[in-house]
């Protein structure tokens, strides 16, 4: 699973279209085998979701994305884990550890399920 953190300056940023970057963690079982940052070039929501859709995301994590955001993200199919602050780097650590619950209103790309993740680490609320 690949899981998506808007950044600026290494913390969580409260919406994607208020980041510097985007920071890409890989996911193999709740440990993190990759990680990786690309800029956000020209800066906006457009810009961050044209790399989210490039980088084939899985989860968005982030702090608390505008009704607009959430409902554009939800059509692309991304998983929204809102609620997230911080280092992006703890977030992430944070997500995994089930700290924090994804929004009900998405459909997992994983299972298909659309209330409820049967994927150990994932939640809702």
């Amino acid at each position: 699973m690949r899981i998506a953190v808007p950044a600026a300056g290494g913390e969580v940023c409260a919406a994607l279209g208020t980041s510097e970057e985007i920071r890409f963690y890989e996911d193999d079982h709740g440990r993190i085998v990759r990680q990786y940052a690309e800029t956000v070039e020209g800066g906006g929501f457009d810009a961050a979701l044209a790399l989210l859709e490039r980088h084939g995301a899985d989860v968005l994590l982030c702090g608390a994305p505008s009704d607009e955001e959430r409902r554009t993200l939800a059509l692309s199919g991304l998983l929204i884990a809102a609620g997230a602050s911080g280092a992006a780097d703890d977030a992430v650590r944070a997500y995994l550890s089930i700290a924090i619950a994804c929004d009900p209103s998405n459909t997992c790309n994983y299972c298909g399920h659309k209330d409820e993740c049967i994927l150990p680490h994932k939640t809702t609320t």
